[in-house]
């Protein structure tokens, strides 16, 4: 993720209006057996994922990050300030923004979750500007919103992103999720406890068909971390799977991104070549990344060049060339693996030309995805007023919103 995320407060004067105002409405197939419009569950066939029935399935969503604010989620009612949801639990505005999701053609939404708080299970929250007690646990709001969303045709994705939340404010994203690379040892102390944790996820959430497991969001680090992160994962599905045989996403890295002057193998990129040089045993895996322009600060985007100073590109040529170093096309069609690009979006808060590139780079590179039938989930289905790459606009889509909701309207 390329924003710090913080759960912002106070007075704000801006109304939510809805979610999305001119969604498309999109029917969602039934099954003998489920409610209409349920989500069936999934499995890998090469580089497919399939329901139960067969029928390939695309994944195409957002994200909502609000589950790292609050272990509510922090879901604002329509018409209400932004930020109002903070610190409330009320299942019909959760029901109804699911709702918006899926008739604006979505399928899919990825939620980043706090570690400490799946391991200790809050029913209690406190920040210097409210005490909450919730009529229910963290995990029984957790679960009531991914089964809600199956019931409405709509996937989940579950991934941990920070270790903790004090006082309102999640602690960021570590190298990894144990020492010595993280900070605080008191949540996880050791490989074998981050095992545990995924177990107990699988456990609790492994019945519910609709979710997909993410271990981690962007791992991180040099060579050691690297190999260290493997074997985790591998020790992982070895102790989940005997609870689920959902879905389990993969990463490594921030993002793919190469440099069209000193393209790999013979310049420094990172790509998916990790997919082939760490194989791992196991069904139903997905192998995600996330794709970024700009990520606010200017450094180097998904697709690049340094001459004759650094220039993050847009162009479809570029887009699709870079896509292709970034062995995208080699991972599915010769490895025969599904990738997921579980993050991308467009930095809403440049301007002039630099917006127009990166609205640009948006649109092409959903393109390409969608050509190549590559799943994406948009990075976030939020405010710009409050994220940097926020899909919305006082509660409606901005420019990115809506070259979005074009992309996914396109999609096969």
């Amino acid at each position: 993720m390329k924003n710090a995320l913080t759960a912002v407060v106070g007075s704000v004067a801006l109304v939510w209006t809805s979610l999305v105002g001119f969604a498309v409405a999109q029917a969602v197939p039934g099954a003998p057996g489920a409610p209409p419009g349920s989500a069936l569950p999934l499995h890998v066939e090469g580089a497919q994922l399939k329901d139960s029935t067969g029928k390939t399935v695309i994944l195409r969503g957002v994200n909502h990050h609000g589950f790292v604010d609050v272990p509510d989620g922090a879901w604002d009612p329509p018409g209400k300030p932004l930020f109002s949801g903070i610190g409330h639990w009320d299942p019909p505005v959760v029901k109804g923004t699911l709702d918006e999701y899926r008739k604006s053609g979505f399928n899919v939404v990825r939620f980043h979750s706090v570690i400490d708080w799946w391991k200790n299970n809050p029913q209690t929250y406190k920040d210097p500007w409210r005490s909450v007690q919730y009529p229910q646990p963290y995990r029984q709001m957790m679960k009531d919103t991914v089964q809600w969303g199956g019931e409405r045709g709509l996937y989940v994705i579950f991934d941990f992103f920070a270790m903790k939340n004090t006082d309102g404010k999640q602690s960021g994203q570590e190298s990894l999720p144990w020492p010595p690379y993280n900070r605080y040892p008191d949540v996880v102390a050791n490989q074998a406890a981050f095992i545990e944790l995924w177990q107990s996820v699988a456990q609790e959430l492994g019945g519910c068909p609709n979710v997909l497991f993410e271990l981690y969001n962007e791992p991180h680090g040099d060579k050691k971390a690297e190999a260290e992160w493997f074997a985790f994962c591998q020790s992982a599905l070895t102790a989940m799977r005997p609870c689920t045989t959902n879905v389990v996403i993969v990463q490594w890295d921030y993002m793919c991104w190469v440099n069209l002057d000193y393209p790999p193998p013979q310049g420094a990129a990172s790509t998916l070549d990790w997919v082939e040089r760490h194989p791992l045993k196991g069904d139903n895996l997905v192998y995600g990344t996330h794709l970024y322009r700009n990520s606010g600060g200017g450094g180097p985007g998904s697709v690049h060049r340094t001459n004759p100073s650094l220039v993050n590109l847009w162009e479809a040529a570029d887009v699709r060339q870079g896509l292709e170093l970034a062995r995208f096309p080699h991972i599915l069609r010769d490895l025969q693996k599904p990738v997921l690009v579980t993050e991308m979006g467009a930095f809403v808060k440049t301007q002039g030309d630099d917006l127009s590139h990166e609205l640009d780079w948006f649109k092409n590179t959903l393109a390409v995805l969608n050509a190549w039938n590559i799943g994406y989930t948009d990075w976030a289905w939020q405010s710009d007023e409050h994220l940097d790459h926020g899909a919305l606009h006082q509660g409606r889509p901005n420019q990115a919103g809506r070259v979005f909701l074009d992309a996914v309207k396109a999609s096969p």
